[in-house]
Formats: C-alpha cells, sequence, structure tokens
C-alpha cells in the first residue's frame, strides 16, 4: 500500500485554471469508479445546458435564459471532466 489516488476536477483553463481535489484513497477502483459517475453526470448536464445556446460564430446561452440559467450554464461551461492521479507515499 504505497500509492493513493487523489480524484479531482478542474475548472477554467491555462492560468486561471483551479483544481479541486474532491478526496483521495488506496483503491484504484474506488477512483476509477468514482470519477466514472462523476464524468457520467458531468457529460448529462453538458449536454442539458446546450439547450440553452445560441449558435453562431461562438456558442452563448440565449438572451432569454441568461437571468434563470447563466450561472450554473456558464459554470458547466468552464469545468472540466474529473480524473485521479496516482502518489506514492514515502
Amino acid at each position: 500500500m504505497n500509492k493513493m489516488y487523489i480524484v479531482k476536477y478542474s475548472t477554467g483553463s491555462y492560468e486561471d485554471e483551479v483544481t479541486t481535489i474532491i478526496f483521495c484513497t488506496s483503491k484504484k477502483s474506488i477512483a476509477t469508479k468514482y470519477c466514472t459517475k462523476f464524468n457520467t453526470m458531468f457529460d448529462k448536464w453538458y449536454k442539458y445546458y446546450t439547450k440553452y445556446e445560441s449558435i453562431g460564430g461562438f456558442n452563448w446561452i440565449k438572451n432569454e435564459y441568461i437571468e434563470k440559467y447563466s450561472t450554473r450554464w456558464t459554470y458547466i461551461r468552464r469545468m472540466n471532466r474529473c480524473d485521479w492521479e496516482q502518489i506514492e507515499i514515502r
């Protein structure tokens, strides 16, 4: 048991990227199952909020949905998928 797995996701990109560590476990299977479940839900919500977008030069939320959905839409658009990282214990 000299390996641990850090489960995390990030928001943003490049200079404004922020990584959030969700938990750490000694079992790779737990980390993998959590990431699979997280990413399945993320894909579901990402697809759901695309119906409020206007398609043009770039995707943006339609004006009629800004007040009701803009906060969640923006957060989902900035979020990246969940993954795990293996670390060694000294």
